[in-house]
């Protein structure tokens, strides 16, 4: 049986080139992305747009300036064209980050939860509000793959006598969301 050549793309598109100085495979820089290995494909093959969310996902990944992805040469937010090198500076430089990040913003993260939901529960928003919020937690968790590592910390959680916060992870229920809308929907006077 004769074997289908391998269709070589008439242009490459530089992300290919940014991959392969990173040393991932399509599979795991697709993953870092958030993206599908498919899509990653076609996006090296110049089959698909990247879209802002992929350069922004690109940017925090490698250090590459989204400005420059229009240029003939790919730039490096640390002020130096894109290669191996500005791409090892820019691990150091996210490494010293990701280790202080969680400390650092964690409690601000919480706070500003805190407040928001303070001023959706003045503002009458409260239900509105919770249901838009579980559904960000539930695509957040399908789109990263984070359930078994959510399910595996739920697990040591209980075994350790803390509470789970079962209500914030819950689906949101449809019933509940369509009587929320009906009521806003009232109190508005629409």
């Amino acid at each position: 049986m004769k074997s289908r050549p391998t269709r070589i793309p008439k242009k490459i598109h530089p992300l290919h080139h940014v991959r392969r100085i990173t040393g991932m495979t399509q599979a795991e820089f697709a993953q870092r992305l958030g993206i599908s290995t498919m899509m990653l494909k076609l996006i090296e093959q110049s089959r698909r747009p990247m879209s802002d969310r992929v350069k922004d996902a690109i940017h925090l990944l490698t250090g590459i300036d989204p400005a420059s992805w229009g240029r003939k040469q790919l730039r490096s937010t640390l002020k130096h064209p894109f290669d191996r090198n500005a791409y090892e500076k820019w691990q150091m430089v996210c490494q010293n980050e990701n280790e202080n990040a969680p400390q650092r913003v964690l409690k601000d993260r919480v706070k500003a939860l805190e407040l928001l939901g303070k001023v959706m529960e003045q503002e009458k928003k409260g239900l509105l509000w919770e249901h838009e919020f579980r559904q960000f937690l539930l695509k957040t968790i399908q789109h990263y793959r984070l359930a078994k590592p959510l399910a595996a910390l739920k697990r040591e959680l209980e075994q350790s006598g803390a509470k789970w916060p079962e209500e914030a992870f819950a689906a949101p229920k449809a019933a509940g969301f369509r009587a929320s809308i009906a009521t806003a929907a009232l109190r508005s006077g629409i």
